[in-house]
């Protein structure tokens, strides 16, 4: 079924999902008005300081790494053009703390396509980060760093922005041609049919120690840790299945730190916490995000499920529903398409 153009859509949502929607929407010339909850965009789970951007690593390149290799490939190429919004794309090491990875990753080098990698021994790694290492590593040049928040600010500031508004239907947004549900967990409120969406918590620590500030790279090994520049390194992050409060845990800082102790001890060598921060993301039991069309007739969509891969996951989705919304061709692979139906569950 063929629609007029749209001119006006309202995005429910003003974290990393629902602010990407109104970037691409804005790349397409198209007027979008973010309705947000909270006091600002990217108060809740997309309010970190800083964030890891890698694509989600699967040792198959099949619908899912396709997603997220082409979610990393457009990131890579809007970051640049935004300001202010923290990139550091230092790259990322993964290192082979065992056999699965090991194994995995190998097959990564063989399977995936058009993403720089290489493997590095562990002098070749302790040269790349800066710190000693004891393990070999899979070297992602193109990986780093960004603020989510900033990264949130940057893309929702071409549109216009309602905050504190908590949107209790649909029809209050009957003005507008079509809409976004990019809100989380709060995202079935809005739609026809409900997603299987879970809480999971996650809390990252930011803190210093004398050989933090060596550390050149990110590392990844379960956990990971990032460059924070005067302040040390972002250590992150727990994963608690089920819990929805964002209330900072000490337990989950000694979590954070005793994971990286026990894979690169050096950085936690007299650690001093300077703060931390717990956030809320929605899942969704295949750990694969939901987008799509969910009401043709009143042209509702929706971005939700992005999990910890929000940053490169959001940015993808919106460019999908923006492509849908202009009833482009190519929208993608319908093998890509079926995965990431809302209607799969």
């Amino acid at each position: 079924m063929r629609h007029a153009p749209v001119k006006s859509v309202g995005i429910i949502g003003g974290g990393l999902a629902g602010a990407a929607c109104a970037y691409e929407l804005a790349q397409a010339g198209i007027e979008s008005v973010i309705y947000e909850a909270r006091a600002a965009v990217g108060d809740g789970a997309s309010g970190n300081v800083l964030g890891l951007y890698n694509p989600r690593l699967a040792a198959e390149f099949g619908p899912e790494s396709q997603y997220y290799a082409a979610a990393f490939e457009h990131a890579l190429r809007v970051f640049p053009t935004l300001p202010d919004i923290d990139w550091n794309p230092c790259g990322a090491l993964h290192l082979i703390t065992d056999d699965v990875r090991a194994q995995r990753f190998a097959k990564m080098q063989r399977s995936w396509q058009g993403l720089r990698m290489a493997h590095l021994s562990a002098v070749e790694a302790t040269a790349r980060a800066g710190i000693d290492l004891r393990y070999e590593a899979l070297f992602l040049s193109d990986s780093g760093s960004v603020s989510p928040r900033r990264l949130a600010y940057a893309l929702a500031r071409s549109a216009q922005q309602i905050v504190q508004q908590d949107i209790d239907d649909l029809d209050a947004l009957a003005a507008h041609d079509a809409v976004i549900v990019a809100c989380g967990m709060g995202s079935n409120r809005f739609l026809p049919q409900a997603l299987p969406l879970r809480p999971v918590r996650g809390q990252v620590t930011i803190a210093d120690s004398p050989h933090a500030h060596d550390l050149k790279i990110a590392l990844c090994y379960g956990g990971y840790v990032i460059p924070c520049a005067k302040q040390g390194i972002l250590i992150g992050a727990t994963f608690k299945r089920g819990q929805d409060h964002e209330t900072v845990e000490d337990a989950e800082n000694t979590e954070n730190i005793a994971k990286l102790a026990a894979i690169v001890p050096l950085l936690t060598n007299n650690l001093q916490i300077s703060s931390a921060r717990g956030g809320v993301r929605a899942t969704l039991p295949d750990h694969f995000p939901a987008v799509g069309c969910i009401d043709a007739n009143r042209r509702v969509y929706v971005s939700a499920g992005h999990g910890s891969h929000g940053i490169l996951s959001g940015l993808m989705a919106a460019k999908l529903i923006v492509d849908m919304l202009q009833q482009k061709e190519d929208q993608g692979s319908q093998a890509l398409l079926k995965k990431l139906s809302p209607f799969r569950f």
